[in-house]
């Protein structure tokens, strides 16, 4: 097979948009993905059917999808091929081949070498109800997805049980009025690439935070990111925020390779590798600066028939698909509430027409909400988890403390549009002294009393009704060890280890 190196090359880039397993597909699509003639596409697909590495079966009709099957892993099929040039001697091949696609070839010798042994790496599966939505940062809402990029990226900072702590920076401060913070950034930080970071990259990805059409209420009081040699990140406000820190932990403030155009590259615990319709395979990250995991990879699979039976709430993780799991506890105090979801109706109260539009979630739960309280003649107009941007008279939401509630109620009421809801005046008024008075406390302490005083009186005037709340249900094998639910509903791939004794 001619020039295998490039081959299992273009294989590998078919294999994470539609393997493993049986896909439809058109030969355009495939063109389109290989930047190749479709004319060079029926060669390949022959070259790798003959090498036994997918079946191609042609759909009859013009524009009609074909099936293809991928029937092997791409580093499987290299280590095939370099085993045979091993056995004959070839070592020079073998090295050539271990890199393709930009590998080290040294890094990949000993994987290759230890491949036989495959029954002591350390795999844990997650069955999950439905398509991926595209990883990135600033795109994402669905919490499943937001949780798989801080898996995949780093941030300024995090939060750990309450407690605020570097992850990207290791110290920062404020001027007198907070409306200038520096942080100081590790030195020395890779992408997944092999690319070290460098601070331009945190100042780019920040920067767009302020004029993203989601975020953009929450971050655009920064009117610009700089970097400046000793690794500083400068970043200016237009008014006092003494909880940018804070805010800067949250999923969409992770920093990521600005030209990752075909696939999420970070520098967190897990680098992405696979990114299908039916699986998604996180990698170990050896080269990540802060405790590598245990895991050396995690794989979701796909299974849509689970959307008709599957909570929201419930999730699963396993070293075996199907396996008994056990129920787990979750990070925090022991007076800390469960982590969950809450759902609510905002509304302006005094606006009691019965041909009100409701803007509702598309989750199940405030599907199902409208369906049993609506009133006749009131209509809905379903929007995206998480979208506030189209508000119609009153709106069935939901909200979770993503590991912070401090971060995400004062996230959620800095994004809300209150003023969609044609409240009165004094109202709105209320609002904005309110958040912008946490923003102006010093003590974190006092700010959170202040975010929980304007959540009691939205309450209390029921701008705000809460509807139910849900704990998170995360079940893991009982060979898994060192999990516990955080404020996504799953848990931090990173600390899990699996017990082969």
């Amino acid at each position: 097979m001619g020039n295998l190196k490039r081959k299992l090359e273009l294989y590998e880039k078919i294999f994470q948009a539609f393997g493993p397993g049986v896909s439809r597909c058109q030969v355009s699509q495939i063109a389109t993905l290989l930047h190749v003639s479709e004319r060079h596409v029926q060669t390949l697909l022959k070259a790798m059917t003959a090498q036994g590495w997918i079946e191609w079966q042609a759909g009859s009709g013009r524009n009609k999808k074909a099936q293809l099957t991928c029937l092997i892993e791409p580093m499987e099929a290299c280590y095939q091929y370099a085993q045979s040039q091993a056995d004959s001697g070839n070592i020079e091949q073998v090295f050539s081949t271990l890199s393709f696609n930009g590998r080290n070839a040294g890094t990949e010798l000993q994987a290759f070498l230890n491949s036989a042994n495959q029954s002591a790496q350390s795999v844990a599966y997650i069955p999950f109800h439905r398509e991926l939505e595209a990883l990135h940062p600033q795109r994402v809402l669905r919490r499943t997805e937001r949780f798989l990029v801080m898996q995949i990226c780093q941030r300024l900072t995090s939060v750990q049980q309450g407690k605020l702590c570097g992850d990207l920076a290791y110290h920062w401060q404020p001027n007198e009025d907070a409306t200038i913070w520096r942080f100081q950034i590790r030195n020395g930080v890779q992408f997944h690439n092999g690319r070290t970071m460098e601070a331009q990259d945190i100042a780019h990805c920040l920067s767009l935070l302020s004029s993203n059409k989601l975020w953009y209420r929450c971050y655009q009081h920064i009117t610009e990111v700089s970097a400046s040699s000793g690794n500083i990140i400068t970043i200016k406000l237009s008014k006092t925020d003494w909880h940018l820190p804070r805010l800067l932990a949250r999923a969409e403030a992770s920093i990521f390779e600005p030209n990752s155009v075909e696939r999420l590259v970070g520098s967190g615990p897990f680098s992405l590798a696979i990114f299908s319709n039916k699986m998604l395979r996180l990698n170990r990250n050896d080269a990540y600066s802060n405790q590598v995991p245990t895991l050396n990879r995690v794989e979701l699979w796909v299974y849509p028939e689970w959307a008709e039976s599957k909570a929201c709430a419930q999730n699963q993780v396993c070293v075996k698909m199907p396996e008994k799991t056990l129920k787990v506890g979750e990070y925090g105090c022991g007076h800390a509430q469960s982590h969950g979801s809450t759902f609510f109706q905002i509304q302006n109260p005094g606006l009691s027409s019965p041909n009100r539009t409701f803007t509702v979630e598309d989750t199940s739960e405030c599907q199902a909400f409208f369906k049993q309280s609506s009133a006749p003649g009131e209509t809905k107009l379903t929007v995206e988890y998480g979208d506030f941007s189209t508000i119609r008279d009153a709106a069935l939401c939901s909200i979770i403390d993503e590991n912070h509630s401090f971060s995400s109620w004062l996230d959620f009421f800095t994004r809300f549009p209150f003023e969609d809801l044609s409240l009165p005046v004094e109202m709105l008024a209320t609002i904005e002294q309110a958040l912008t008075s946490i923003q102006c406390e010093p003590d974190f302490e006092q700010a959170a009393k202040t975010l929980l005083k304007l959540k009691c009186w939205l309450y209390k005037t029921e701008v705000v009704v809460e509807l139910k709340q849900e704990a998170f249900n995360l079940e893991v094998s009982e060979k898994i060890h060192g999990a516990r639910v955080n404020g996504f509903g799953w848990c931090d791939l990173d600390k899990l280890w699996i017990s082969h004794i």
